[in-house]
């Protein structure tokens, strides 16, 4: 990357200028020879900054694409971001676990009302043993009236 830079700081020197040539935009004014070079030291210094600005941001730039290399290969959804494809793919995955999630709830579903069955069966019983008692007792009861008046 430095290598695209290194050249360039010639255009900014005078050295850069072949021996017949003069600074194009040269002032014509009565300006001193110091004048002229701290304003060219500023902009020699500026240059040097942007590059190196320049510079940090192009390694922070391809830190970042490794970065998001590194969580395309974990997360491959990331790396199709923006395509139709994701979403068949996530509807796909997501189809799959809703099929799968079903499937239990069914089951479980299954399992209640056949629970729920046994219960009825179980409370049918019960209501006829009831049923079955208060005939004992009702008979029990007229027993021991006969009884009674013998």
């Amino acid at each position: 990357m430095d290598s695209m830079f290194e050249d360039d700081i010639s255009i900014l020197t005078q050295e850069g200028l072949g021996p017949d040539e003069d600074w194009l935009d040269s002032p014509n004014t009565d300006l001193s020879g110091e004048m002229c070079s701290a304003s060219h030291f500023a902009l020699i210094t500026a240059y040097d900054d942007i590059k190196n600005r320049l510079t940090g941001l192009e390694r922070e730039n391809s830190t970042l694409k490794r970065r998001l290399k590194v969580y395309e290969v974990k997360y491959p959804l990331i790396g199709e971001f923006g395509e139709d494809h994701i979403f068949s793919l996530y509807e796909a995955r997501e189809t799959s676990l809703l099929k799968s999630e079903k499937a239990s709830l069914q089951q479980q579903l299954n399992q209640f009302q056949h629970e729920l069955q046994k219960s009825k069966e179980r409370e049918e019983q019960l209501e006829e043993m009831i049923q079955a008692y208060e005939k004992l007792c009702v008979e029990k009861a007229d027993l021991e009236t006969e009884l009674a008046e013998m």
